[in-house]
């Protein structure tokens, strides 16, 4: 039964990463980078200021420890578990669409992929948002998801995780999250109270 479900997982990840054409390899290695998301990041920032005046520097300290979070413990699962990507699997390799350099090689990521530590942080980091942001953006706020499912399609596009990489790494970050919001709910009733 295992081997059925890598299998699958295999599957699924040629299957996804089969979809690619000149101009979404360019687009899609733009949204995998980081400094394409620091101007929204930076207007979330600025709305939670906004919003919570002194406070918010408390709230920024806790979105820091969520990203902390996330990214430690993705890092340790990554290191513990030793599962080669799909770009550094021999079976599977040559299957795959990798984005290439200017200078004819191509990015394969690091040695091991589960979990991603894209997808832990990303879900982490938007429902941490989506907590915080709530009384500012009501409604609107659960759109946020659309970001960190979109930047962790990115990961399989490009061939450097398998979909189960991704979703135990959504399934982790929703965990720091929750974590992370209950520690600032102790946090902010202790500062209550005091």
């Amino acid at each position: 039964m295992w081997e059925n479900i890598l299998q699958l997982d295999s599957d699924l990840l040629v299957f996804l990463n089969g979809f690619h054409t000149p101009l979404w390899d360019k687009i899609i290695w733009q949204i995998t980078q980081i400094w394409i998301w620091l101007p929204l990041f930076a207007l979330f920032l600025w709305l939670l200021w906004r919003h919570y005046h002194k406070k918010s520097f408390l709230i920024f300290a806790f979105i820091g420890l969520s990203l902390v979070f996330s990214d430690r413990s993705s890092d340790i699962i990554k290191k513990t578990v030793k599962r080669p990507r799909p770009s550094h699997n021999e079976l599977i390799m040559n299957g795959l669409h990798f984005h290439q350099y200017e200078d004819g090689t191509f990015y394969k990521g690091g040695k091991y992929g589960f979990v991603s530590g894209h997808a832990t942080n990303g879900f982490s980091l938007a429902l941490v948002l989506i907590y915080f942001l709530r009384p500012i953006l009501k409604r609107h706020r659960w759109w946020f998801l659309l970001c960190p499912f979109i930047f962790v399609y990115t990961r399989i596009y490009l061939g450097v995780h398998y979909p189960s990489d991704i979703i135990c790494g959504a399934v982790l970050g929703v965990a720091c999250a929750t974590c992370t919001i209950g520690l600032y709910k102790l946090a902010n009733k202790q500062i209550k109270n005091d």
